[in-house]
């Protein structure tokens, strides 16, 4: 039977029985939406840094001061997941992170202001991917979670191919606002098929646990040197992503001679490659194993990544290909990433486990975005420099993450 056609929820519970692939979709959608929101401002760097008059520096704490405070609500938040109804505790962070971007739409030219409310849509937004995946890997058994985490890393993808573009069009057409206003109004619209189409969520209710404060969680987690390990994976995977990420408009741009037209259709065209590759990923990961495929996409993710950051002055579609390919394989290796880490822990233990790894991600993200802002400098001449040093730690970063890969053990298999 077909992996995606299979998702069939297995409810032992008295009421009707749901749709797994419909559930899966819901949950990427609404990583989409978290998606557009945080990726958006990555390519506007040169409109945040025209418009506001600020250095490449102070521009990504933009992008930064979103990561730090998801980062922090989701290490706190840990100890009280796996506490309440996922279905509930999604309902209530989803409806934050969508007051939290409204208030981003209607900060209107206020950098100081716009920065303080992008902070508050990160403590929510640090949750809702925590309770998402928890979501999936309680309703997908181990053997076939590859593919429905697959099917939930497409949301990087179609945001690239249609959140990012339109969104980019809005803000240099009309106002950097008004693709918060729009992102917020379908969030909460999304509140509808989340109330309707997932169900209750509280088995791992029935499990004993001891109430604890967050620090006490902490603690604990650090304890386990196996879940370190995967957290430690969520870090340096995605630093190793965005620190090329966050200046790779300006410098196409800038340096290689980019149009911003091609800006969204390099982002689209990524995008949809993404996602004609992200099930046949998935597919070969749950057959080949996880640990294997991770090795291969992370070394194949190598040679895009020293090419973007190292090419000058090249013919439009070459590096357009060289771009796209980075899209690819850069979603492809968190595929099964993504399962390796699912399966570090143990379902009474899931909830807590997966804020905390959403945690570390967006930890990832903003200590890209700093280290990249102090890498780079752009010249006197509007030119784009070291930029090539940023991928070179991209690659280091990336032959740490195999290592820690290999250390991390898979202990649930349900």
């Amino acid at each position: 039977m077909d992996n995606v056609d299979s998702l069939i929820l297995e409810n032992k519970n008295p009421e009707p029985a749901h749709n797994e692939y419909q559930i899966v979709f819901l949950i990427a959608f609404i990583g989409f939406l978290a998606s557009t929101d945080s990726m958006l401002l990555m390519p506007l760097s040169n409109v945040i840094m025209e418009n506001y008059k600020v250095s490449a520096q102070v521009s990504t704490w933009v992008i930064s001061i979103y990561s730090i405070f998801a980062g922090v609500s989701g290490f706190l938040s840990a100890s009280i997941m796996d506490r309440f109804d996922r279905k509930r505790l999604l309902i209530g962070t989803f409806i934050g992170f969508a007051i939290g971007t409204l208030l981003c739409g209607l900060a209107e030219n206020n950098f100081a202001l716009f920065v303080l409310y992008r902070g508050i849509t990160g403590v929510f937004g640090g949750i809702v991917g925590g309770v998402g995946v928890a979501i999936v890997s309680d309703l997908i058994p181990f053997k076939r979670r590859a593919t429905a985490m697959s099917i939930i890393s497409l949301s990087f993808a179609v945001s690239a191919i249609v959140g990012v573009p339109i969104g980019l069009k809005l803000a240099k057409d009309f106002s950097l606002m008004l693709p918060f206003k729009m992102l917020a109004g379908i969030s909460f619209l999304t509140l509808l098929p989340i109330y309707f189409w997932l169900p209750n969520i509280n088995k791992h209710l029935g499990l004993k646990m001891e109430s604890k404060s967050p620090f006490k969680t902490i603690k604990e987690t650090i304890k386990d040197i196996n879940q370190v390990w995967a957290l430690l994976l969520a870090i340096l995977i995605v630093f190793s992503h965005f620190v090329v990420l966050q200046f790779i408009v300006p410098y196409m741009e800038n340096n290689v001679g980019f149009d911003a037209d091609l800006i969204p259709w390099m982002y689209a065209i990524g995008g949809i490659c993404a996602i004609a590759t992200a099930p046949f990923i998935g597919k070969i990961s749950d057959k080949k194993g996880n640990f294997p495929s991770f090795v291969v996409l992370m070394i194949l993710s190598f040679v895009p990544i020293l090419l973007s950051t190292h090419i000058s002055v090249v013919s439009m579609p070459l590096a357009l290909f060289i771009c796209v390919t980075f899209f690819i394989l850069a979603a492809g290796r968190m595929i099964p990433a993504y399962t390796i880490m699912s399966g570090a822990t143990t379902p009474e233990k899931r909830g807590g486990f997966m804020s905390m790894r959403s945690a570390c991600m967006e930890i990832g993200t903003a200590l890209a975005s700093i280290v990249s802002g102090f890498v780079v400098k752009i010249g006197v001449d509007g030119l784009v420099h070291h930029f090539n040093y940023v991928g070179y730690i991209s690659v280091v970063v990336g032959l740490i993450c195999i290592f820690i890969a290999s250390r991390v053990k898979i202990v649930s298999h349900e």
